[in-house]
């Protein structure tokens, strides 16, 4: 089964969906003078948080599509063991994350506790019929659950674009309590072209339709250079420089890895570990420079 793989240059598509989501709005500059990718908002959520209990009975919630996706559907298996929250979810009906714009790459599962931390519980890979699954574990017991589009995986607070969260059958098990969840977002529409990188910029093949296996190698690679242009805005080649050279030297080898084998993982592993070397970079710059 082939797919579209629509992938232009990350960055420039990024500045069009800003300048379409606020016309008026100017780009803020850093005490350096570049302009910044993104700008952390803190905006309210309502949604509802199950206590699942410890090592409870094996229950099911559903999802359902917000105004951002409106024909997604999913459900989710929910098992308390010792230890951990197991949930075994499925989805149907998510559109490309593209859709929201081209700075978007995947999904990502959170769980949301009552007091609003979100902790990433995985990326959800969506196939050519849109449909995707994902089997993962929490140690959290009472949380809601909700899917996002992000730019790459390994983010570690969610993005406003939600767009599918969990709904309480009547046949769940578990107490209900609603939460208004505060959280870090990243706000939809607020990517901002990073000018000082235009000029390395890497542009992606548009257009031409690729199998699911090269699909999935081409969408990790692209989200380990949002995740490293990400790092950099935030200052990590000043302030983690060495983590940022790995994740660096991750994605060459993961372009090499591709350029080998394009359907091959070799090149999704390595790319996964840059992107995940390069939020660790973002994080400990943003540490050091606060």
């Amino acid at each position: 089964m082939k797919r579209a793989l629509i992938l232009t240059t990350i960055l420039v598509a990024s500045t069009t969906f800003a300048q379409e989501a606020n016309p008026t709005q100017q780009a803020e500059k850093t005490s350096d003078g570049s302009t910044p990718l993104y700008r952390v908002n803190v905006v309210a959520r309502t949604t509802k948080a199950v206590n699942y209990g410890h090592r409870a009975l094996k229950t099911k919630i559903d999802f359902a599509g917000t105004l951002l996706a409106r024909d997604a559907k999913g459900d989710a298996w929910i098992e308390s063991k010792r230890g951990a929250v197991e949930v075994k979810a499925k989805f149907k009906k998510l559109p490309p994350p593209q859709h929201y714009g081209r700075q978007y790459l995947t999904y990502v599962l959170w769980a949301v506790t009552p007091d609003g931390r979100a902790t990433n519980l995985g990326e959800i890979l969506t196939n050519s019929s849109d449909n995707g699954k994902l089997e993962t574990a929490t140690e959290l017991q009472t949380f809601a659950l909700i899917v996002t589009a992000e730019p790459y995986y390994a983010v570690t607070q969610p993005s406003d674009v939600v767009v599918m969260e969990n709904v309480v059958r009547p046949d769940t098990v578990g107490s209900v309590q609603t939460v208004d969840a505060k959280y870090e977002l990243l706000k939809r529409g607020e990517y901002t072209f990073d000018l000082d990188a235009a000029n390395a910029r890497t542009e992606a093949p548009g257009g031409r339709s690729v199998s699911q296996k090269e699909y999935e190698s081409l969408v990790e690679i692209y989200q380990a250079i949002n995740a490293i242009q990400l790092a950099q805005a935030k200052g990590a080649a000043e302030h983690a420089g060495d983590t940022l050279a790995r994740a660096k030297s991750k994605l060459e080898e993961a372009r090499q890895a591709y350029a080998a084998d394009p359907k091959g993982r070799q090149a999704v592993t390595l790319a996964r570990e840059a992107t995940q070397t390069a939020e660790d970079a973002r994080l400990i710059a943003e540490r050091k420079s606060e």
